[in-house]
């Protein structure tokens, strides 16, 4: 393998390392702190719930990717975008 490949490959496992463990503590936040009030909103109102389901869903997505982001330039990891 060549050198550039290497890093390239190291810096995506890095990559899915940091966005793992990330994710893994994002569930266990939303599991603990909104899992209860997210079954009664289920139960009461499901048009809110898919609401907050879907707004839940994309702010994760930002935040997630937002903090990958930034360890990884915190890191010096070679991105390839």
């Amino acid at each position: 393998m060549r050198k550039r490949t290497k890093r390239l490959l190291f810096s995506f496992l890095m990559e899915m390392l940091i966005y793992g463990l990330l994710l893994l503590v994002y569930f266990l936040a939303v599991l603990r702190l909104l899992g209860e009030p997210l079954n009664r909103l289920f139960h009461l109102n499901s048009l809110a719930y898919a609401l907050a389901a879907l707004f839940i869903i994309v702010i994760q997505a930002v935040v997630l990717e937002t903090v990958t982001s930034f360890m990884l330039k915190l890191l010096r990891l070679e991105t390839q975008e």
